[in-house]
């Protein structure tokens, strides 16, 4: 009997555990973190070359990956090169249709031996005559105009500079004017400068002043002559010093910040930021900056993450696994995004690089960007050697929200929304679960009883039928006996 009591417990310890296994998808993580390898990272990061400058860097653009460094947070006065936060936020905070009208203090309070445009006071530019003026001619009188329509003082667009710039990561920056003009308190790093000019290149207008070679503005309301502005960047003007892949770049300086130089290049996918900061002549700020563009392009290489990863990649998650239909090869909407990059060193491969997969929880999923479409429901991040070397958004690519995944809240964008219409949301999302959830409860309750039949019940059943036959066996025995 203890034998039998045995058994029947080890029988239904079975069961159990089954039963929380086949749970445990259900009432476990909503985050799923899988890393592919044991960390076996080279650590061969190339070796730079040698520049004149006191501070420079080389960043990777669609990463932020530092491919370069030399001295890269200390604080130098940056010069014109300020003007590059000026125009982003010209651009985020005004249309370029704009009519700037240039108020006394534009004219006046702006050096008079710096570089101008010479505008007349009451005279009107519109905004996009503004910003070529600001990034080719880097004319400060403009972009102490251009702050005032903005923000409505210098002080004010100061401020605006510094929030961005904290918004960006910087940490070692503080602005108080928008032309760069030296003041004690006026100060950047060449890793913050490479920040700011990273998000300013995400904008089109942007790129598009940053390469112009040349620009005319009409006569206007007090002006009879046209006004033709050139760019100073060497390389985009191509003039001088030249550099094929550069796709835009601004220059400055100032008797005390020295030469200063941001350069943007591109070679394929691969686009690349540089600043120089505090050269220490014309002619270095450019040969530094080419050899910095060739070490990079030279040294590393980029892959689109979309062209690397499959949905199998994605079934390391618990959610979604290779019984799930959403994953299978042939037609998926779990999809990876187009916009991910991986760069790496050319002495690395793929297979180098740390892989950490995450799947966001119902709260966290968010829309992708404008240039991807679905929403985004995880992330594939990768590291090299220490470093984050790239990532792509994981989208589930359809009109339709899959259930194990609720729909975002769009309270944070409709300032108007009400509780009740958060409620709402919350239940839609809720009744959208209920389905998959009591069909899940109603399986397992299925498959428990068919393994309690078939591990419990089933057993004793035969254990019964054996011992009523076995009792009928000795029955008919005793019987043959008397009879004798």
């Amino acid at each position: 009997m203890k034998g039998m009591v045995f058994i029947m417990k080890r029988q239904w310890t079975a069961i159990i555990s089954i039963f929380i296994i086949i749970l445990s998808p259900l009432i476990g993580t909503t985050q799923a973190m899988a890393t592919t390898k044991e960390d076996t990272t080279k650590e061969d990061w190339p070796s730079g070359p040698s520049v004149y400058a006191e501070s420079a860097i080389v960043m990777e653009a669609s990463t932020g990956l530092v491919l370069y460094e030399k001295n890269i947070n200390d604080e130098h006065y940056p010069a014109s090169i300020t003007k590059i936060m000026t125009v982003l936020l010209a651009l985020e905070n005004s249309s370029l249709g704009d009519v700037v009208t240039f108020s006394e203090n534009a004219v006046y309070d702006v050096d008079a031996d710096s570089s101008r445009l010479w505008i007349n006071v009451g005279e009107q530019l519109t905004m996009r005559q503004c910003l070529y003026a600001i990034l080719l001619e880097s004319a400060n009188d403009v972009a102490y105009a251009v702050a005032e329509h903005v923000a409505g003082s210098v002080d004010n667009f100061a401020n605006l500079m510094n929030e961005k710039a904290k918004s960006l990561g910087c940490k070692n920056t503080h602005f108080v004017n928008p032309h760069g003009l030296p003041e004690d308190n006026h100060y950047t790093t060449a890793y913050d400068m490479a920040l700011i000019t990273r998000e300013a290149m995400k904008n089109e207008a942007f790129r598009k002043i940053f390469d112009t070679r040349s620009y005319q503005i009409p006569p206007t309301n007090l002006q009879t002559e046209t006004r033709y502005l050139h760019n100073h960047h060497d390389f985009v003007k191509s003039d001088g010093y030249l550099y094929d892949d550069c796709i835009g770049g601004k220059t400055g300086y100032t008797n005390i910040a020295r030469f200063t130089l941001v350069s943007a290049a591109k070679r394929g996918d691969l686009e690349l930021i540089c600043v120089i900061m505090k050269d220490d002549s014309n002619e270095h700020q450019y040969t530094d900056t080419q050899k910095l563009f060739d070490y990079a392009f030279d040294n590393f290489s980029i892959y689109p993450i979309a062209d690397l990863e499959d949905s199998a990649t994605l079934s390391e998650s618990p959610l979604f696994t290779r019984y799930n239909s959403l994953l299978s090869q042939s037609d998926t909407p779990i999809i990876t995004d187009k916009n991910g990059y991986l760069v790496l060193p050319n002495t690395a491969s793929f297979e180098d690089a740390l892989k950490e997969v995450s799947f966001f929880s119902s709260d966290t999923s968010t829309s992708a960007d404008s240039g991807s479409d679905g929403k985004v429901i995880g992330k594939i991040s990768y590291t090299y050697d220490g470093k984050y070397v790239g990532g792509a958004d994981i989208l589930y690519h359809s009109t339709e929200t899959p259930a194990l995944i609720q729909t975002e809240s769009n309270t944070k964008n409709n300032p108007t929304a009400t509780p009740n219409s958060n409620s709402t949301t919350a239940s839609k999302s809720s009744r959208s679960l209920r389905p998959l959830i009591i069909g899940s409860i109603v399986g397992l309750i299925i498959i428990v009883i068919g393994l309690y039949y078939n591990f419990v019940e089933r057993p004793r059943l035969k254990r019964r039928h054996a011992y009523y036959k076995k009792r009928a066996l000795r029955k008919s025995y005793k019987d043959d006996f008397f009879n004798l």
